[in-house]
């Protein structure tokens, strides 16, 4: 008599599992529930899907390629281990960037592997977090913007770096434009720069691009570019959103447009979105190379297809967030006062690699990572805490662009939390950093204070990988620490006249150590530290701290390869 697979005992389905590909492990627990099951309560089958999601598609049983996998296996489990519950920290890196008091910062901070980087008032400030033997880059104004040594009067526009491809961004263009009957019309320049050298980057076609904005109306006389939110760089693509605005009526709304660049090659095009564009800022995120995500501030989140050499725009799908409350001042009359937006993502880690001593271990697959908008309204304000897989492919089938209610997509790809603005938030993958003044997780629906400006703060990780948070409710790891799994609850206060009721769980840990709040600015999490910077007057304080890790042995995990 013919015994079938779902007859076996689990332990048996596991120890068959084990010697599958993880590419066809993958395939092969989508086939029945039993070999579902099976799969959920294995805690090595679930690492190993980890695996496969990040990437690493074969496991070889001999050979230095299982050696390979057992160093991830087990570089994974640790990462795992890093934030639990009541972690300890190190500190690592700290110093002080002093500068001329009249150069004072315009522009946020940003870290990315390490590297810190901000835009002052006449200067782009460059600190390696990695080693206290490097000296900070800073580059004057005049230095990044080519075009001001050729002709005089360049305003700049927006500065973004890549660590990663060693790659400096700058956008500037003329203070205004007039306009004539001519089939393309300037935009602005882009120029492409070593990080590291100041110098052009030899892997760029050209060290200067001329983006020209796509002819959509006759000569109206002067205008002045827009850039809105930040450039977005992924691999050898960028895309820069902004909007042409006329020099003597600011209060128009022209269409926005994107310029897409290929800056290896030195190609460029220009098109315009069916999206008016206004004085409040939008937001760009670059999901990959192919799809934009543009977060209005009605309360729209757009998604876009690249298509062809040229990155042709096409709409795909408009997500709705809720419908908002009237502001408590104005009169039932009065059009509804928009919310500001602040967009938090992972950074992207594609393209051609120029720094490999800044590549981390662990990269998160576009599958389990998250974007958090903060929603500041005149009351009530809001974190929104969005799964990326609804923007994944097999999420766009729409051949003809859809919008989608919020009943239809928020408590399915969503976690909504009471906040502060106070309160600082970073994203690296699926985790959130969160700056709270209790050392105690929020209880479901909890609206927690402010920061006080002379006081402590305390820094909270929330992990939202749904692979994980599966791990830690069906299976046991003993190498692993205990693990805290909440969910957000009811919103009994927002800015939304809609119910925020969110029942989908996620891990919380905190950092037993408190922090100052004094003259404290950011907090940026990345896969194995977190970077916190204070930037009183003249100076920036940066202090890099890691988690004390919890071991979990290599020979273990390589005893294990060799048994199956």
């Amino acid at each position: 008599m013919a015994v079938g697979l779902s007859s076996l005992p689990t332990e048996m389905i596991c120890h068959i599992l084990h010697f599958l590909t993880p590419k066809d492990l993958c395939r092969c627990a989508t086939t029945c529930k039993t070999v579902w099951n099976a799969a959920l309560n294995s805690v090595h089958i679930q690492y190993k899907l980890e695996l496969y999601a990040q990437g690493l598609n074969e496991t070889d049983a001999a050979g230095a390629h299982s050696i390979s996998v057992a160093r991830k296996m087990c570089s994974l489990k640790n990462f795992a281990s890093l934030w639990r519950s009541g972690f300890y920290v190190n500190t690592v890196f700290q110093d002080v960037v002093t500068s001329d008091v009249h150069d004072y910062i315009i522009e946020p901070l940003f870290v990315k592997c390490g590297i810190l980087w901000v835009w002052r008032m006449n200067s782009l400030l460059i600190r390696d977090c990695n080693k206290m033997t490097k000296l900070p880059h800073v580059w004057p104004q005049h230095d990044l913007f080519e075009q001001s040594r050729r002709q005089r009067g360049p305003v700049m526009r927006s500065i973004v770096v890549d660590p990663l491809q060693d790659l400096v961004v700058a956008i500037s263009s003329p203070d205004a434009f007039d306009f004539h009957d001519d089939e393309h019309y300037l935009a602005f320049w882009v120029d492409f720069w070593l990080a590291s050298s100041q110098l052009p980057h030899p892997n760029s076609a050209c060290t200067s691009l001329e983006c020209k904005h796509p002819y959509e109306f006759p000569a109206l006389g002067a205008r002045f570019v827009h850039v809105v939110g930040r450039p977005a760089i992924c691999g050898d693509r960028i895309v820069v959103l902004y909007c042409m605005n006329h020099r003597t009526s600011r209060n128009t709304a022209p269409n926005m447009s994107i310029q897409v660049i290929d800056w290896r090659k030195g190609h460029v095009k220009g098109h315009t979105l069916c999206e008016p564009g206004d004085r409040l800022h939008a937001h760009l995120h670059l999901v990959d190379k192919h799809t934009i995500v543009i977060i209005k501030p009605q309360g729209h989140i757009v998604l876009y297809t690249l298509q062809g050499l040229d990155g042709s725009p096409r709409r795909r799908i408009t997500y709705l967030l809720p419908i908002l409350k009237p502001a408590l001042d104005s009169s039932p009359e009065a059009a509804p006062t928009l919310p500001h937006y602040v967009v938090y993502t992972s950074p992207s880690f594609h393209g051609a690699v120029a720094r490999p001593d800044l590549v981390p271990n662990y990269v998160p697959s576009p599958e389990s990572q998250i974007m958090v908008l903060e929603i500041l309204p005149t009351s009530w304000p809001v974190i929104m805490v969005i799964d990326m897989a609804m923007f994944s492919e097999k999420a766009i089938r729409s051949e003809t662009p859809v919008e989608i209610p919020w009943s239809d997509w928020g408590p399915k790809y969503t976690w909504c939390f009471p906040h502060h603005p106070s309160h600082r938030i970073s994203v690296f993958g699926s985790k959130m950093a969160y700056t709270l003044p209790r050392d105690c997780t929020p209880e479901p629906g909890q609206r927690v204070e402010a920061l006080s400006s002379e006081d402590h703060f305390y820094v909270h990780i929330w992990d939202f990988n749904k692979r994980v948070i599966a791990r830690s409710e069906n299976t046991h790891d003993p190498n692993s620490p205990e693990v805290v799994i909440r969910k957000p609850g009811q919103l009994a206060q927002s800015c939304f006249d809609e119910d925020l009721t969110s029942n989908r769980p996620y891990i919380t840990s905190v950092c037993a150590e408190a922090f100052s709040t004094h003259q404290f600015d950011r907090v940026f999490l990345e896969q194995d530290r977190l970077t916190l910077t204070r930037s009183p007057a003249g100076f920036i304080d940066i202090r890099v701290v890691l988690p004390v890790p919890m071991k979990v042995g290599l020979e273990s995990e390589m005893h294990k390869e060799k048994l199956l």
